[in-house]
């Protein structure tokens, strides 16, 4: 361990120099030892929180960060979990991913998700009590490798460029999955409008520039806190009314009594690894749960929020997904919507799912908007003072945000193309990224490396165990999720100006294509 650095203050505290611990990087006032009429006498009481508060306030580039997330601890619990809630349940997704592994393989890996994920998201919060200064998961996981070098006993050199590394690759995959989230779900908002107004002359490329429109006033909400009545009215509202919807349409088709009805293949391996990605981009959202955390009012209510998210998410998950693939079988589509006939409450639906996409595209952009701006000294919580490089902060994020979501646009008029397979590959393509690692094995990799105390035999076998199924499941979908997106898509700027949606029982491989829908389910 090297010695710790000292940041110089300005004149008017004297008597007093901020430390900055190498190892877990906190703020702490130390005495100097040059004799000051107003150094404070021997045997006084340590500085305060609000001492150290004030002193980081002096200090350039730390103190700024430093302050900038105290003022972001607001956000109430029923805030954290409406927003975990509104992100991560997609329960009418679980149908496709079945699918694609099918019935043994895919109840495997709901029920191995199901618990797994339950249990990393609770790892996130405990590695975030035993390093309170911490708040990204690129910070934990590069103070995790520093600590890991230590242990290896590398030298300060070393174990700062562990730091860097770690930090480093972690933020840019943190940006890869959720910088290409936000571009799915704007492909996934202009084919819901496109399915809206189905004989619209208005083509796929002009529909997504609405729905960007639409989704950029939504982008200014400053953080999750703001974020939260958005997560309630535009996510979770939503939401429980589409899992209404999905379960009056399958009761009133019964596809399973349909000709041919329903078929269950044997999924080839490319189609296996494929689904097991989209699981994980079902069950993704931990890439920012150390960043809701930084918001909470109380942090240690956090394992509250994972028993009230996965209370609500899991039932809907095993019943929309058992129902879901028993109704459709083979033929589930990542746009379930297209099983359902093109009647009154599929409509509804789809305006819902067009609702809901606002929420989609916020919250993924959240997480990546705020990783910059509070580095930048952008104020969330600030709206006209203090100014930043002389802006108001509200400016300063119109701007920026602006340009950043106009990235994400282009990029997402660059993939339009075909409506199943190329977002069934997309998802298993972010899947793979980023979701399975910030899910399923990272939060492993972070108790075993941060744990003040040593980790009994069962739970580090379990984390170990997890970490290689994570690590399997990454590259094995990785490489079939990127072929499965090249064969699917029509190329660069190449999609169509419609897409043919076919609804049921209009598909060849519909349940129901040779005996047609019963009586009063398409009205």
């Amino acid at each position: 361990m090297g010695s710790p650095k000292v940041a110089k203050i300005p004149k008017g505290t004297p008597g007093k120099r901020l430390v900055i611990d190498d190892e877990a990087p906190t703020l702490a006032l130390a005495p100097t030892n040059t004799p000051s009429s107003s150094a404070p006498p021997e045997g006084a009481p340590p500085p305060t929180a609000s001492d150290t508060r004030a002193a980081a306030l002096l200090v350039d580039g730390i103190e700024s960060q430093t302050t900038l997330k105290e003022r972001l601890r607001r956000a109430p619990t029923w805030a954290v979990t409406a927003n975990n809630v509104a992100f991560m349940c997609v329960p009418r997704s679980i149908p496709a991913c079945l699918a694609a592994t099918g019935w043994p393989l895919g109840i495997a890996a709901l029920t191995y998700s199901s618990v797994v994920t339950y249990d990393t998201g609770k790892v996130l919060g405990e590695v975030c009590s035993w390093r309170p200064n911490l708040s990204s998961f690129p910070e934990l996981t590069g103070e995790a490798f520093a600590h890991w070098s230590d242990r290896l006993g590398g030298s300060p050199s070393r174990r700062e460029r562990w730091r860097a590394a770690a930090h480093g690759l972690t933020l840019g995959l943190q940006f890869a999955t959720y910088y290409l989230t936000a571009v799915t779900e704007l492909i996934y908002f202009e084919q819901f409008m496109g399915q809206l107004f189905e004989t619209s002359a208005i083509c796929q490329w002009q529909w997504m520039l609405i729905a960007a429109l639409i989704a950029w006033p939504f982008l200014q909400v400053p953080s999750f806190h703001e974020s939260r009545w958005v997560a309630l009215i535009v996510g979770v509202v939503p939401l429980v009314a589409n899992v209404v919807v999905m379960f009056y349409e399958v009761a009133v088709v019964r596809p399973w009594d349909c000709t041919p009805g329903p078929a269950f293949g044997t999924p080839s391996a490319a189609s296996v690894a494929l689904g097991f990605t989209a699981f994980a981009y079902a069950y993704g959202g931990h890439g920012f749960y150390p960043e809701e955390i930084r918001e909470m009012k109380q942090p240690s209510a956090w394992n509250t929020v994972m028993r009230w998210t996965y209370g609500i998410a899991m039932p809907l998950y095993w019943a929309c997904g058992i129902v879901g693939y028993y109704a459709y079988g083979d033929f589930a589509m990542a746009n379930i919507n297209l099983n359902f006939p093109r009647n009154g409450a599929n409509l509804f639906s789809i305006a819902l799912q067009a609702v809901q996409e606002i929420y989609f595209v916020l919250s993924s952009n959240l997480v990546l908007l705020l990783a910059v701006e509070i580095p930048l000294g952008i104020d969330p919580s600030a709206v006209c003072t203090p100014p930043w490089r002389s802006l108001p902060p509200w400016l300063a994020r119109l701007l920026f945000r602006s340009a950043f979501f106009g990235s994400q646009v282009l990029l997402a008029q660059m993939l339009l193309a075909g409506e199943g397979d190329t977002l069934m590959s997309l998802q298993s393509l972010i899947g793979a990224v980023g979701m399975t690692a910030f899910t399923y094995f990272l939060p492993y990799v972070l108790l075993l490396l941060l744990s003040p105390a040593r980790v009994s035999r069962p739970r580090a076998v379990w984390a170990v165990i997890n970490i290689i199924v994570g690590v399997l499941v990454m590259l094995g979908g990785l490489l079939s999720s990127i072929q499965e997106l090249v064969d699917s898509s029509a190329g660069l700027f190449e999609g169509d100006c419609h897409l043919p949606y076919a609804y049921a029982p209009l598909d060849p491989d519909d349940p129901c294509f040779v005996s047609g829908l019963p009586p009063g389910a398409a009205s």
